[in-house]
């Protein structure tokens, strides 16, 4: 992300960023006023049980389907479910679809994949085109497969269908089989509303998005592996890991969300650029870009947009004085070797008109486990990032202006065990919290070991560096020193 220099968030923020913040009176006008009341799953999203002597089966035969009860038709390699109820699908589809128009937007269905293969050439191989919720179960034992192809055959105008597993609906995967999902076009996964995965082994890859949803991204379960063209997991609100699984093998950013909540499980990321990134999410860019673009001033006509001719011998001069520096109280950015321990709290010298964390981009991490290899920022935010518990290992970029820890706002530790790694040029410091926090100036080699100790040299937490290093901000209870070997 762009780097803005801002200032240190003190100690009067701390007491906001602890734990899982109250709602304050300035959250009613928040977007995010009642995201905690989404940070759970529904009895539904996590039920993988199904009758099937009451479900209607599709058999899938090369390019003919066959079907044994209500509520589904096939035309040639065509299946349409339009009705509410259970589908089996079973077999291998080389060049078809199973599209999903349920009667209203209330309506729910439940797709029971039983070692189902389905490819399509030029669209996605399930697409849900109506409805309010879809249950996608991968039965106990089943292999499972969707694929598309590297064209598509899209109509006028139409741009959201562009995934190998498409829903305008809710999405939720449960169930104990696995499943592959290969995004040759565009996205893997790609939903209108939310996806929500409970279960089921999930192998992801793709030329953009492993899986991108407008609405928010519930991980609750499950073992799921992604190499993604671009982002790993992408949602434009939420993307919420509580349990489970998660493994970003490759991506240009593993996690992005608007806020990212890392509250349980084990996740892992390498990325070309940043690793965990709370950014504005893609539409609100394209229109901000696109304001900005329409009220941007045009040159007069006649001149073609060139400056005014300076007068004849008068040569441009640089301004007098000293070049600007950059401000102490710089968020954090600090390339001085040997920076030490740093207290909780501290003077508060939070940026003037910054918003409050409760209006604002987040990364939060209260438990599990998250480990990150970067090649740009570790952990990344456009607002404020937060650990209030887990075990977080993040390595951020070997060089240039990327490193471990970068946010606009401020970043708080108030538990967990913490290192962040990377190059020291914009190498950033905890602002505050309630935890001890350390930042040194420290260089490290692929391999080396970092090691946070107590005031009696214990070894508090250690990491295990994938690349090089030159600056270290930790933290843990008790954390004393940082040492390299």
């Amino acid at each position: 992300m762009r780097k803005i220099i801002t200032a240190i968030l003190g100690a009067a923020l701390v007491a906001g960023l602890a734990g899982c913040s109250a709602q304050s009176t300035q959250q009613a006008d928040s977007k995010y006023a009642n995201i905690e009341s989404e940070l759970n799953f529904t009895e539904r999203d996590m039920d993988a049980s199904y009758d099937e002597s009451t479900a209607t089966v599709i058999d899938l035969s090369g390019n003919t389907v066959a079907v044994t009860g209500e509520g589904a038709h096939a035309d040639g390699s065509k299946v349409s479910i339009t009705a509410e109820g259970t589908y089996i699908i079973r077999g291998a589809l080389g060049n078809g679809t199973v599209d999903v128009n349920l009667p209203n937007d209330d309506s729910s269905a439940q797709l029971v994949l039983d070692g189902a293969n389905i490819h399509n050439d030029a669209g996605p191989a399930l697409q849900v085109n109506k409805g309010d919720a879809v249950y996608l179960t991968l039965a106990d034992g089943s292999e499972n497969a969707l694929s598309d192809g590297t064209g598509y055959a899209l109509e006028a105008g139409e741009d959201e269908a562009q995934a190998a597993l498409y829903t305008a609906s809710d999405l939720t995967i449960n169930g104990s089989g696995s499943l592959n999902v290969n995004g040759a076009y565009y996205h893997a996964i790609s939903s209108q509303g939310a996806v929500v995965i409970t279960g089921g082994n999930i192998d992801i890859a793709s030329a953009e998005d492993g899986a991108f949803a407008n609405g928010a991204i519930k991980i609750g379960g499950g073992d799921i592996t992604i190499n993604a063209g671009d982002d790993g997991l992408h949602s434009e609100y939420l993307l919420y890991v509580a349990d489970g699984t998660v493994d970003v093998q490759q991506s240009e950013e593993g996690f992005e969300a608007e806020r990212i909540y890392i509250y349980g499980g084990n996740s892992s990321i390498v990325s070309s650029d940043d690793g965990v990134n709370a950014s504005q999410a893609e539409a609100e860019k394209e229109t901000s870009e696109s304001d900005a673009a329409s009220e941007a001033p045009t040159a007069p006509e006649g001149n073609m947009g060139e400056p005014p001719a300076m007068p004849e011998g008068e040569a441009k001069q640089a301004p007098e004085g000293p070049r600007p520096e950059r401000p102490e109280g710089d968020g954090g950015k600090s390339p001085v070797e040997g920076q030490g321990m740093q207290q909780p709290g501290g003077p508060d010298s939070r940026q003037e008109n910054a918003p409050d964390i409760d209006d604002a981009y987040l990364i939060r991490i209260n438990g599990g486990t998250l480990t990150v290899d970067a090649g740009g920022d570790g952990l990344d935010s456009n607002g404020y990032i937060e650990i209030n518990g887990g075990t977080v290992l993040v390595s951020g970029a070997s060089s240039a202006d990327d490193s471990g820890l970068d946010y606009e706002y401020g970043a708080t530790v108030n538990g967990g065990d913490v290192i962040l790694i990377g190059a020291a040029g914009m190498a950033e410091d905890f602002t505050g919290g309630t935890q001890a926090h350390l930042m040194e100036r420290v260089s490290g080699n692929a391999g080396s070991v970092i090691e946070v100790k107590d005031s009696g040299g214990n070894v508090l937490v250690s990491y295990v560096a994938p690349k090089a290093f030159q600056a270290v901000t930790a933290s843990a209870p008790g954390a004393s020193s940082i040492s390299v070997r």
